[in-house]
């Protein structure tokens, strides 16, 4: 939660510390009653509220440097034609836009304690910072998403081209059955294994006319 209130000349400011365990994104609540100087008025975890904002604004880069480390290894495997579970890019996309959320919510508060005079202009830098930073990490996701559908076009195409070759080199067998398996004289039609040879003997012929082009 993302928050700043005022009670009596005290403010009352209220954001997450993010960090990422795994595939999940862990939130540390930091509540901090300070004055019109952003000094504590009561024992806190941090000796000012810049401090404390310019730690989240930290919190927020470390967590995205994790974050880029796993697309570009995604990125790697999918540039390198290897299989990628579609749940690790659902995982990598989940922390992406988390971040991004985070970064921005953080944007606003910052950009609103600056008016007040509460933090300092160098740490509302580091916190847009942080922002481009996520910014730039959806727009990484998105190059991502691209490059796995068409993997996954590639793999498709494959598979149809496949199909189509078998398909393709059984129509001689096909064609021959159908002739034999009508109810009139034909040459062979007395010796089943004279058949199944002239059916292998056109098959391969046509499948190495079909390798050929």
């Amino acid at each position: 939660m993302y928050a700043i209130s005022e009670e009596g000349g005290i403010y009352v400011v209220e954001f997450p510390l993010v960090t990422l365990k795994e595939d999940d994104i862990l939130e540390e609540e930091v509540v901090m009653r300070v004055d019109g100087n952003g000094q504590p008025v009561e024992a806190a975890k941090f000796p000012s509220l810049d401090r404390a904002v310019a730690g989240a604004a930290g919190a927020l880069l470390d967590a995205a440097d994790a974050v880029e480390a796993r697309l570009d290894k995604i990125e790697y495997r999918l540039e390198a034609d290897e299989r990628v579970d579609p749940l690790e890019l659902y995982n990598a996309s989940y922390l992406v836009h988390s971040l991004h959320v985070h970064a921005y919510s953080l944007r606003a508060l910052s950009a609103r304690l600056r008016r007040l005079g509460l933090i300092r202009q160098r740490t509302l830098e580091v916190v847009r910072s942080a922002a481009r930073r996520a910014h730039a990490l959806r727009r990484a996701l998105l190059d991502l998403r691209l490059l796995y559908i068409s993997q996954l076009q590639n793999s498709i195409n494959s598979s149809m081209r496949r199909m189509t070759l078998i398909s393709t080199v059984a129509l001689p067998a096909i064609l021959i059955s159908s002739i034999y398996g009508m109810n009139i004289q034909l040459p062979l039609a007395d010796s089943p294994p004279a058949v199944f040879g002239l059916m292998a003997v056109l098959t391969a012929a046509f499948a190495l006319l079909v390798y050929k082009v």
